[in-house]
C-alpha cells in the first residue's frame, strides 16, 4: 500500500501548525528550566522518530547545547519486542556529569524511554529531562512518566511528523490516525 493510499484512509489528528505550536510550548518550558544553567545541556533525540521533532525544537532553544543522539529500537518487522536493540549510544564522555534532555517522538508504553534513562544513569548523567512530542493515551500504567509532553493522542496507529507507517510517511507534516477496518 502506498503512503497516499494510507493517508486517504486516515484522519488528521493534529495539523502542522498545531504541532509547531506544541513544540514552541516545550521549547519555552525547557528555556525556563535551563536559563540559569551555565554549562552546556546535551540534547539526545532518539532516532529515527525524534529527528523531525528535534529539528523543529532545537532552533527555539536559548541555552547552550550540545547535540548527540541515541539510536535503538524495540521493533523488528514492525512488531514490538521485549528487548531494546542498541544501534548507537554516545560515548560516556558526552554523558557523564552533564545535564541531558532526551527527546522522543511518542510515548507509548514507555519501555524504550525507560531503557534509555537507565543507560544514561549508568553512564553518569548529572540530570535528565525527558520531552516527548506525542503522548499516547493507553489504558494501563506506563513504565515511565515524562517531564514535558507536546500533545495527547488517542490509542490508535498514528504516523506522520517523524512517526512512520510501516517505514513510510515520516516526512508528512501532519499527524494522522490510520482508520483500521
Amino acid at each position: 500500500m502506498k503512503i497516499k493510499d494510507v493517508v486517504n484512509n486516515s484522519e488528521i489528528l493534529f495539523s502542522y501548525d498545531e504541532i509547531k505550536k506544541a513544540i514552541s510550548g516545550i521549547a519555552n518550558k525547557l528555556n525556563q528550566q535551563f536559563k540559569e544553567i551555565e554549562s552546556e545541556v546535551v540534547l539526545l533525540p532518539i532516532m529515527k522518530g525524534a529527528i523531525t521533532f528535534a529539528g523543529h525544537l532545537i532552533p527555539k532553544l536559548t541555552f547552550e547545547t550540545n547535540i548527540e543522539y541515541i539510536h535503538l529500537t524495540r521493533y523488528q518487522q514492525n512488531l514490538p519486542t521485549e528487548d531494546c536493540n542498541w544501534i548507537y549510544k554516545p560515548p560516556v564522555s558526552q554523558i557523564s556529569g552533564k545535564h541531558i534532555v532526551v527527546l522522543d517522538d511518542i510515548l507509548d508504553e514507555g519501555i524504550t524511554l525507560l531503557n534509555v534513562i537507565d543507560q544514561l544513569k549508568l553512564m553518569g548523567a548529572n540530570s535528565m529531562t525527558t520531552a516527548v512530542l506525542f503522548n499516547k493515551k493507553i489504558n494501563f500504567n506506563k513504565a515511565i512518566q515524562v517531564d514535558y509532553v507536546g500533545l495527547e493522542v488517542p490509542d490508535h496507529y498514528v504516523y506522520g511528523f517523524g512517526l512512520d507507517f510501516k517505514g513510510a510517511g515520516r516526512n508528512l507534516p501532519n499527524l494522522y490516525a490510520f482508520n483500521e477496518k
